[in-house]
């Protein structure tokens, strides 16, 4: 993968502004600190700082389906395969900074920053990381706002075949290309508490993904708008329930000269609706160990809205992904800051197509299961 063409597309920027933001977070929150020293009626700024470690094992790492899991253990498709393992061990360590002043009279201000990479044992490959910055805004000590910027410089997605090498140099392996993406996020929630204590958000986000140079024809510009409730049903329970409906428009074309009108290339357009349900719940004390047990599970449609006729993009004419999951995490609170987590969650994908013509071709290419099971132990400073 040409890592340099993908970071190079965002990285210099984003960059920058993490670091500025950093050090702006770092600077005003001792400026702050020194103006309470003048003004003893303002509250002086809180900085937390939360550390995490997290070991995780997956059970497929890249989401392959029978198909490919097969062929992978029999050693076949010779170029497609750059890893070791199908599974594998992920360590990821964590850091949030979270800054509190009081701005705008007696109303919170939080500004964070976070950076979380996750590092693979066996298959380096797949390490990637992401950054993320936020700020916060309260305009009653009930409602909020907040936006955040997130930053994936380098996400591999696995070997496939470059249909423009297939041209010149026939099914050789040398046209299985590397396939990954830099990803720019851009979010905004606003959040308000109703009656004694019903939560409605409402959320946006706009992403730019940017693939390296043998797969543009996936570059994407996602637009996602949802809605959440979070209703207590009793002191120790609590439930969620949300709704993201999210469309992508793809570039679905590579070269010069070319547009969607006469490209032959992939267009991976696609409309999406994702439905999730959680539950909290509060554990008796143990010992005056205070638990808590979290449950989800998730449903997504997508489904993939490209014009082009089924023999030109088999792959995507007519298909549509069923992917469901669930999710359970138990959490134990050894100490006011030191928490410990356990944690399981399982992913499955059915895709069909409206035709018979690559129903099952579609079936057995994007068909997949995933499981991930894991502990987290997360630290927390205040000052």
């Amino acid at each position: 993968m040409n890592k340099h063409k993908i970071s190079g597309i965002v990285f210099p920027h984003s960059a920058g502004f993490i670091l500025l933001f950093v050090i702006f977070f770092l600077a005003g929150h001792e400026a702050l600190a020194q103006k309470k020293k003048k003004t003893a009626k303002k509250k002086a700024p809180e900085l937390e700082i939360n550390f995490g470690l997290a070991t995780s094992y997956d059970d497929n790492i890249l989401k392959y389906s029978e198909k490919y899991l097969e062929r992978f253990m029999n050693g076949e498709d010779y170029g497609r395969f750059h890893i070791e393992t199908y599974d594998d061990i992920i360590i990821n360590p964590s850091l949030q900074l979270v800054s509190t002043y009081r701005l705008f009279g007696n109303l919170k201000s939080e500004f964070s920053a976070d950076f979380n990479p996750r590092f693979y044992v066996v298959n380096d490959i797949k390490n990637w990381s992401s950054f993320n910055l936020g700020y916060r805004q309260y305009f009653t000590k009930r409602a909020s706002f907040k936006v955040s910027y997130g930053y994936i410089p380098d996400f591999y997605i696995r070997h496939f075949r470059d249909d423009d090498w297939v041209e010149v140099y026939g099914y050789k392996p040398e046209t299985f290309q590397p396939m990954g993406f830099a990803k720019d996020n851009f979010s905004l929630y606003v959040h308000n508490t109703f009656f004694k204590n019903t939560g409605i958000r409402l959320t946006a986000s706009f992403a730019k993904y940017y693939y390296n140079e043998h797969f543009t024809e996936y570059d994407s510009d996602d637009l996602s708008l949802g809605v959440r409730l979070i209703q207590p049903l009793h002191k120790n329970v609590k439930i969620e329930l949300g709704y993201v409906f999210t469309q992508s428009d793809a570039k679905g074309y590579d070269e010069p000269g070319e547009s969607t009108g006469n490209s032959d290339d992939s267009d991976a357009d696609f409309d999406e609706d994702s439905y999730i349900f959680l539950v909290n719940w509060q554990l008796p004390d143990v010992k005056k160990f205070k638990h808590s047990l979290d449950a989800s599970v998730a449903y997504e449609e997508r489904y993939y809205t490209t014009d082009n006729y089924i023999e030109l993009d088999p792959e995507h004419a007519g298909r549509v992904d069923h992917v469901s999951a669930f999710g359970l995490t138990y959490n134990l609170r050894l100490n006011k800051s030191l928490n410990l987590a356990a944690f399981y969650k399982w992913i499955g994908r059915n895709s069909t197509t409206s035709s018979d013509i690559n129903s099952e071709y579609v079936s057995v290419e994007k068909d997949y299961r995933q499981a991930v099971v894991g502990i987290e132990l997360e630290y927390k400073l205040k000052y």
